[in-house]
């Protein structure tokens, strides 16, 4: 017997917004979920059989407001496949890692919408009875976030909903063609080689990551300016990105160079409260995951052109909740991220438990940076209490602290080529993770 049903269609947009000083941004395809539908009303009439519902509920990237049509149609089609059949359809990485975590069903319906966008469907059936209309967007979410790749398929979609509310198809529209697409992926794959050229292949995870984290940042610009800004194509080829497409980009070479790496969806928490979308990563390092934002690690403000940092290349989970919120996706589930080992700070001894410690750390990071010719030097605190402290130790009586000139001066004697000046240096910090840099004069 043939079922009813329910066509819905959502209006969908992006949303890419800046993140203060830190850079950020979110190009979500997101719809209406179970938390935003508790407060409907109707605002028009019958029409025939078409109801149109208005959400009152404020809902980021579409304006406040969304529209649902209603539509009967005249019945659903059910293609399912056998799990042996899905399991046939390769996804990549982190949308793989992700629907390892779902019931059997729900991985089938993940590999069907996978196959589907990749194969440019416009109907793409799913298997019936698994998803619910208030899951599905969050699965497809799911599917489009893990997979870099894909970067052509427009915000606005509908999804066709039985009698019993379960979606059963889902219709998509693209915004450019397979050929248009395989010209930008070999350009971006072009680019991935030129990244891993150099690297060594018997090189630690931490120090392919490092490599890989600073050829992102270094050659890739934030700025929300056209749509590709949210593609690895904007980062990699274009050197102009937001979040996503720092993310994406970031997915896409850890792939190649053998390094798993997540996607995590949520809102980055401003100075002053406030919250904008936002994606970062997580990474897998000699065997244990670490939260990674690359974004942030290239912040947006004056002065910063050149300005690189690692307050967000290997972190806890702990560290990244003070500024990161994860959205709740019941299709993803994230790994959690507890160790330090590759902790950038702790790994190469930039680290203070406390103040007491701050010499020696700030000793390890001015010596290491004028060796290399770098322009920063930088350390990490345990906490607020060692941060305040060692913040005061820095800044000494307010016009410096006379053991880290003597550090500076040591590491212009040991290298006089790079032009170092013994005549001061400034401070950066960041109150948040806790870190202090200081900038050598040349």
């Amino acid at each position: 017997m043939v079922s009813l049903g329910v066509k819905i269609w959502a209006a969908v947009s992006g949303l890419a917004l800046l993140l203060a000083a830190a850079g950020g941004g979110y190009y979500a395809y997101k719809t209406l979920d179970s938390r935003t539908e508790t407060d409907i009303v109707i605002s028009g009439k019958d029409e025939g059989r078409v109801v149109t519902r208005r959400s009152k509920v404020d809902l980021p990237g579409a304006g406040g407001e969304v529209v649902v049509k209603e539509e009967v149609s005249s019945g659903t089609e059910d293609l399912a496949i056998s799990k042996e059949e899905a399991a046939k359809i390769e996804m990549p990485f982190a949308a793989e890692y992700f629907a390892q975590r779902l019931s059997d069903d729900e991985a089938i319906v993940s590999r069907q919408i996978y196959k589907g966008i990749t194969e440019r469907e416009e109907t793409i059936y799913i298997k019936n009875d698994v998803v619910g209309s208030a899951d599905i967007c969050e699965l497809i979410v799911m599917v489009v976030t893990g997979s870099p790749e894909i970067d052509y398929i427009d915000t606005n979609y509908s999804v066709q909903v039985d009698s019993d509310g379960y979606a059963s198809a889902i219709f998509m529209n693209y915004t450019r063609s397979a050929d248009d697409s395989e010209i930008r992926n070999m350009l971006t794959e072009q680019a991935i080689d030129r990244i891993l050229a150099g690297m060594e292949p018997d090189w630690t995870d931490f120090r392919k990551y490092k490599y890989i984290h600073d050829a992102l940042v270094n050659n890739c610009f934030y700025y929300e300016s056209d749509g590709d800004c949210y593609t690895a194509y904007g980062c990699l080829v274009g050197g102009n990105a937001v979040c996503e497409g720092y993310s994406k980009a970031l997915m896409l070479v850890c792939d190649r160079a053998g390094i798993p790496c997540l996607p995590v969806i949520g809102q980055g928490v401003n100075e002053d409260g406030s919250v904008q979308g936002h994606i970062w990563n997580k990474v897998m390092l000699d065997g244990e995951w670490y939260a990674s934002d690359i974004t942030w690690d290239d912040p947006v403000f004056e002065s910063a052109e050149n300005y690189l940092r690692y307050d967000y290349f290997s972190v806890t989970d702990e560290e990244m909740t003070r500024n990161h919120v994860q959205d709740e996706n019941r299709f993803i589930s994230e790994p959690v991220c507890t160790a330090t080992k590759c902790d950038y700070y702790r790994y190469y001894g930039y680290f203070a438990e406390t103040v007491d410690d701050a010499d020696d750390a700030f000793s390890n990071a001015v010596r290491d940076a004028m060796a290399n010719g770098e322009e920063y030097a930088r350390i990490k605190c345990s906490d607020r209490e060692c941060f305040d402290a060692t913040l005061n130790w820095v800044f000494g009586d307010g016009t410096g602290n006379e053991e880290l000139f003597d550090m500076i001066k040591q590491g212009v004697s040991d290298n006089p080529g790079f032009g170092y000046k013994t005549s001061g240096y400034s401070v950066i910090n960041n109150a948040v993770t806790y870190n202090i840099s200081i900038r050598l004069k040349k």
